[in-house]
């Protein structure tokens, strides 16, 4: 989910709509209490005397919930409140075409889930000592108190947001994800993604998971453009970075797709969307299906499979239903829709992969030792140099020749 913004850090999505659930009664009852001074203007003083007051703190009758005001939340602007809702929520429009990758099996789709990342607190990661790590999850349907009928209830949850390969050295995500303050304690991991029905890839390799040692850039602007590029502490060299759109726009009705960690949970895609609103410069507006932990999310045109930007904002996750919680649905041409930030507000920091690049012969490309360092040479040209680890020189080596790569890049 979001990082919440500075001044309403520490308080959960739960705190933010329970405080506004309790304005929005006060406010009504308020309403209905001034509506009653007016049908009565005629009447005597003592009888006005008799009219009820707002009490300091409001209840329901009954069995119903009983909205309290947050002290903490006093200070916050209302507006504000929805506008942090709002960046943190998103829904379901008509069915819910949310797809586990294994069911996947469209070649195309499965290449571009393979740019996308899950952003764990470096806290819910433990080592197992033996070069792979636990994500250390918790039940979906424990934690967000859903209802039977909910989809992926029993899967786990773990991720704070998405992102994306756009550069071997390279993420993208949501402005709100990351930030100088937090960078330090996330971390970057590919494969959390649910192997058949039952089982979650939690064991995960070292070489899956990436630190962020800088934010190339980023901008946070409420309704404006949110995004940001984090510099990896490593090169990716087997997981193929997306292409962006960097120039136009998107035609209005065209087919989307999403993929991403729907609140945390494994990596799903989500077809049947298209883009309903193109007027604003930094951002458009499609119906797809996401929920909070899509903040980050690549957005795919599905003919051309080029990102076309990232989910950043959309309408309330969860409604109440009895004593748990379901999907909120909307119909398909129903909701405001959910807000993605265009490529075009960044990608003139992601290098165009198409120049500044050598060509060379893969099939010639060897490990060799050169003084004390292991180095992937082709003829006298260096590739990478892997220092004292011979065993990483020899893995890089076999995903060139698996990915047939056939040029070196210069980037930063």
């Amino acid at each position: 989910m979001k990082t919440p913004i500075p001044e309403l850090g520490g308080f959960s999505l739960e705190d933010l709509t329970s405080e506004l659930h309790a304005r929005s009664f006060e406010d009504e009852v308020v309403d209905n209490i001034s509506k009653g001074k007016e049908s009565r203007s005629s009447l005597s003083t003592s009888q006005n005397s008799s009219l009820t007051t707002v009490p300091s703190t409001l209840t329901y009758k009954g069995d119903v919930l009983k909205p309290s005001r947050n002290k903490g939340l006093k200070q916050i602007e209302t507006e504000r409140l929805r506008k942090e809702i709002r960046t943190q929520q998103k829904v379901v429009y008509g069915t819910d075409d949310r797809q586990d990758l294994y069911e996947v099996m469209d070649r195309d789709i499965l290449l571009d889930s393979d740019s996308v990342v899950a952003i764990i607190l470096s806290k819910d990661i433990s080592s197992n000592g033996d070069g792979t790590f636990t994500l250390n999850s918790k039940n979906y349907g424990e934690r967000y108190n859903l209802c039977n009928s909910e989809p992926f209830r029993e899967q786990p949850t773990i991720a704070q947001c998405t992102g994306f390969l756009v550069d071997p050295s390279f993420i993208a995500t949501a402005g709100h994800c990351v930030n100088e303050g937090n960078l330090s304690s996330l971390r970057f991991v590919f494969g959390y993604e649910m192997q058949n029905e039952n089982t979650a890839r939690t064991r995960i390799e070292n070489t899956e998971i990436y630190r962020g040692i800088r934010i190339i850039g980023r901008r946070e602007e409420g309704r404006a453009a949110d995004w940001a590029i984090v510099q990896l502490d490593r090169p990716v060299l087997d997981h193929r970075p997306v292409q962006v759109r960097r120039h136009s726009k998107i035609d209005i009705n065209t087919s989307v797709h999403v993929i991403g960690h729907p609140s945390g949970i494994p990596k799903k895609y989500a077809d049947g969307a298209n883009v309903r609103e193109n007027t604003h410069s930094d951002y458009f507006v499609a119906n797809l299906d996401t929920y909070g932990g899509n903040s980050g999310s690549p957005v795919f045109n599905s003919s051309t499979h080029q990102v076309e930007g990232i989910l950043v904002r959309g309408e309330t996750d969860y409604t109440r239903s009895g004593e748990c919680y379901v999907s909120n649905i909307c119909p398909t041409s129903g909701c405001d829709g959910e807000e993605c930030t265009r490529t075009t507000e960044f990608s003139h920091l992601i290098p165009d992969s198409r120049t500044d690049c050598i060509p060379f012969n893969s099939d010639l490309a060897q490990v060799k030792q050169l003084g004390n360092r292991w180095k992937i040479i082709v003829n006298r040209m260096l590739l990478l140099d892997f220092g004292t680890n011979r065993s990483e020189a020899n893995r890089a080596l076999k995903i060139i020749h698996y990915y047939g790569f056939n040029s070196q890049c210069f980037v930063g």
